[in-house]
């Protein structure tokens, strides 16, 4: 159990090679503090809608890609279903070569499929969690925790009997019992928890509550109301999930055979979303809440002006110009 505690702590700082995004988004984080008085919900609510506005872009570019992969699923199905019946290889290499040819005649590869905008997507999500689990190294700015994670977890173990089994991040652990730890934590490492930092931390915790809630306290069923963080958080992430599955049957109509794998990996995300907000903080909760819900209201937009119908009608029109221009290019060529 300590093993695992202090393995948490030794990594409380994230991905190294995340940290520039990390250190940029927590001055974001900070700026809007102070735009909003402090009032960190507030915040988070404003930078979580700004993030997503960010990569709704990439979101209608991935939309796209996946209306002309759809568009050309008759032709590729037709390929395939003329070889379907032998195991040849040489007739193996042929279907290969004709899936190649109407590759290449509508300019389309396959191996890129919109996987460089999602792996964009991830990466700048990351970012963004990184500041909703590490606050006080890249929102209030004290970096010097980073380094002396393990020494502090080490006095905090011999002084506390820390329940370590629930408890996956270090700086949230820290002001989530603060008012437990600030004594001996100012004590034994005075150059990171000066008086100033110990000011802003007990600030910054003043304002993680939401009517009366404190924020920073992991849900339990036996805690009452904070128990609905959790719910919220699974009924939030149902609803993306149940848009995501509707929009790709409409982009994509063979799923639509695919339904039981829909289901389940529709219904595994959201429950393990569930689980996971008993874990940790309730901040946390609600940071997924605040994302499921603009990712809802991000689907329905993109649905209402970017339909998956005109997107594939607009990848027909813009596959059939660009085959023409390449046809036009050839015949000069010769």
């Amino acid at each position: 159990m300590i093993n695992n505690f202090i393995l948490t702590a030794a990594v409380s700082n994230g991905m190294g090679i995340l940290k520039p995004l990390y250190l940029f988004f927590g001055k974001c984080m900070e700026g809007l503090l102070f735009v909003c008085g402090n009032k960190y919900f507030i915040a988070l609510t404003i930078f979580t809608i700004l993030t997503r506005l960010v990569l709704f872009p990439f979101n209608i570019r991935q939309q796209k890609s996946m209306a002309k992969t759809t568009r050309l699923q008759p032709k590729i199905q037709k390929i395939q279903k003329k070889y379907s019946n032998t195991n040849d290889p040489r007739d193996r290499q042929k279907m290969n070569e004709e899936m190649q040819a109407l590759y290449a005649r509508e300019g389309h590869n396959p191996m890129n499929m919109g996987c460089g905008t999602m792996l964009f997507q991830m990466i700048f999500l990351m970012g963004v969690i990184g500041i909703i689990y590490y606050p006080l190294q890249y929102i209030l700015g004290i970096d010097a925790i980073a380094d002396k994670a393990n020494d502090i977890v080490a006095v905090l173990q011999k002084s506390f009997d820390i329940e370590t089994g629930s408890r996956y991040y270090f700086q949230l652990d820290i002001i989530q019992n603060f008012a437990q730890y600030k004594d001996i934590l100012a004590s034994k490492f005075p150059k990171i928890f000066t008086a100033e930092n110990i000011a802003a931390i007990e600030s910054f915790k003043s304002h993680l509550t939401i009517f009366g809630i404190d924020m920073t306290q992991t849900p339990h069923w036996k805690d009452g109301i904070i128990v609905i963080f959790p719910i919220l958080c699974l009924v939030s992430s149902m609803g993306t999930s149940v848009m995501s599955t509707i929009i790709q049957k409409k982009t994509n109509p063979a799923a639509a055979a695919q339904t039981s794998q829909m289901m389940i990996m529709m219904l595994m995300m959201p429950f393990f979303s569930f689980w996971f907000s008993f874990q940790v903080p309730a901040a946390v909760a609600f940071y997924w809440i605040v994302s499921s819900l603009v990712a809802i209201v991000q689907q329905l937009v993109m649905t209402k002006f970017f339909p998956p119908k005109k997107n594939m009608a607009k990848s027909m029109i813009e596959g059939t110009i660009e085959r023409r221009s390449r046809e036009e290019s050839i015949k000069k060529t010769k």
